[in-house]
């Protein structure tokens, strides 16, 4: 009861930030009712305390609650992932079908005679009700497809996260802040934590075990609350200042040829097949790329993304994507760390700096992004190629 009585602290805490903070009400409405649901369920434990209605509204909302948290989650992720003036989520018609059959039930559990809602939740009569009967069978329906619909939507958001990830190599040299790994994490828990919480439902009903205790149930339910808590405050879209390309037009000299079809939606040369830019061009834009980023050394700008760079190129970021992709056979993200890499290479072989002085001289914002890159290019820390370099220079 302490440990659910903290969750729901820090739920109530977290959602007056929300509120007192300038957040757009958007992803505000969608992270309250996830907040808001995760601490309604936690807090079973003093809601059965006070029994009476309290109890019975606890008890009657939870199957709605539950299929409600499911696509909040999923339309937040669409939230973060999605594009420009494009950032609604996608609200579609399918998910709210669950959510009224389960609305449903809940209406149906709390209308129950006081008879009827006892011997279903806390009495063991020998004959039940047709009432009973139904919404027993539709309790056990809900248990089962909760947990076939947590599944989906969990393949669902890891599926989203990977493209969402890849998307950012082709707009961002800086990741840190950006990445979804937590949210892929937080639906999992939320997965095995609803499987727990099964299990630990179906052993205190026989014989108690340690290891499946509701204690423990309160600490994963915290830990979600936490980690939910922790990673969306003041978390925007990175795409927000991005519209989605248009489809490119056919440049003149094409114009007499078969139009293209749409481009697709798909990655590398699948996204690029259609493209109206000829293979001449390419390669003047990838020289042009090549001396803005090397020899004018717009690596050194900690806060360059795809579209500053395309913008100070006067060419499109769909270009820029094309070519770095198709002639260069890189990524925006790759090219910009690889130089920044060779560049701390040089001052770590000549220079007397620290490496956070030259981490931060090479554009690079904090000493573990740096790191991370250059351990990931060299297989070594900047500490120890420093070392080595100088003890080569010392044998010659």
């Amino acid at each position: 009861m302490f440990i659910d009585g903290i969750s729901v602290g820090i739920g109530l805490l977290f959602l007056s930030l929300l509120y007192l903070s300038p957040a757009e009400n958007r992803p505000t409405q969608l992270v309250a009712g996830v907040i808001a649901i995760l601490s309604w369920l936690v807090s079973g434990t003093l809601m059965m305390e006070h029994g009476g209605l309290i109890s019975r509204l606890y008890i009657a909302s939870i199957p709605v609650v539950f299929f409600l948290l499911l696509p909040l989650i999923y339309w937040y992720q669409q939230w973060l992932t999605a594009y420009g003036s494009q950032s609604l989520p996608d609200k579609r018609f399918i998910h709210w079908i669950p959510v009224g059959l389960a609305g449903l039930l809940s209406l149906s559990i709390g209308l129950m005679p006081d008879e009827d809602f006892n011997n279903m939740f806390f009495n063991d009569p020998e004959q039940l009700s047709t009432w009973v009967g139904i919404n027993s069978a539709g309790f056990a329906l809900l248990l089962v497809s909760w947990t076939i619909l947590s599944i989906l939507y969990l393949i669902r958001i890891v599926k989203n996260t990977k493209t969402y990830h890849l998307q950012l190599n082709t707009e961002f040299a800086n990741h840190e802040g950006k990445r979804l790994d937590w949210l892929v994490v937080f639906t999992s828990l939320l997965v095995v934590t609803w499987l727990y919480a099964l299990v630990v439902l179906g052993v205190s009903i026989t014989t108690p075990v340690p290891a499946f205790s509701e204690t423990l149930l309160s600490i994963m339910v915290l830990m979600l609350i936490w980690i939910f808590c922790l990673q969306t405050l003041n978390r925007k879209p990175v795409f927000s200042h991005i519209e989605p390309e248009p489809e490119p037009e056919p440049e003149p000299e094409r114009e007499h040829e078969q139009a293209p079809e749409p481009a697709s939606e798909g990655m590398s040369e699948q996204k690029y097949s259609n493209s109206s830019i000829d293979e001449a061009r390419l390669k003047r834009i990838a020289d042009k790329v090549e001396r803005k980023v090397l020899e004018e050394k717009a690596y050194l700008n900690p806060d360059i993304d795809a579209s500053t760079l395309a913008s100070e190129l006067s060419i499109s970021v769909h270009y820029l994507s094309q070519v770095l992709s198709q002639e260069m056979q890189t990524t925006f993200y790759s090219y910009i760390n690889d130089a920044r890499i060779e560049a701390a290479k040089d001052a770590l072989k000549s220079s007397e700096k620290t490496v956070l002085e030259i981490a931060l001289a090479v554009g690079y914002n904090t000493r573990s992004s740096f790191y991370n890159a250059f351990k990931k290019r060299t297989g070594m820390t900047p500490s120890r190629y420093k070392a080595s370099t100088s003890s080569i220079s010392a044998a010659s």
